[in-house]
């Protein structure tokens, strides 16, 4: 979950809710059973709200690891894209989400919170997937 990745719940609050929302009679968002509990604000669910939608309009591809081809983190970092800092957190991010059931792309997560642009991203993507080794360079 992105509020548990972002800071704003623990993972104690999240498997709470998640267990109230199983367990209700009717179907239920997420968002509505941490601001009835007093786990987020409304403008926190926005917030998290504002971040899905921006996740879930890019609809790009991203090549499979198993491929063989290069990483899209790599080449983001070598592209000048992101830093290697940048690069970690978002990772580590990544990671996070994956334990909640979450399984965003690398690429959707960066474009979320605005580190990374669609044609940035786009570029990447087509360096991966030709892994033709030519990296362009970013403009000044």
């Amino acid at each position: 979950m992105i509020a548990l990745s972002m800071g704003m719940i623990s993972k104690e609050q999240l498997d709470e809710s998640l267990e109230e929302q199983r367990e209700s009679k009717k179907p239920r968002q997420l968002g509505d059973i941490m601001l009835e509990r007093g786990e987020m604000t409304r403008e926190q669910v926005g917030e998290v709200l504002s971040i899905q939608e921006k996740m879930g309009d890019f609809t790009g591809k991203q090549a499979s690891e198993s491929t063989g081809k290069r990483l899209l983190g790599e080449i983001l970092v070598e592209c000048a894209y992101i830093d290697e800092g940048t690069l970690k957190h978002a990772l580590k991010r990544q990671e996070i989400l994956r334990q909640t059931g979450i399984s965003p792309r690398l690429g959707e997560l960066l474009l979320a919170v605005g580190k990374l642009t669609r044609e940035q991203l786009r570029k990447a993507l087509t360096i991966q997937t030709k892994d033709s080794g030519e990296i362009p360079r970013r403009r000044r």
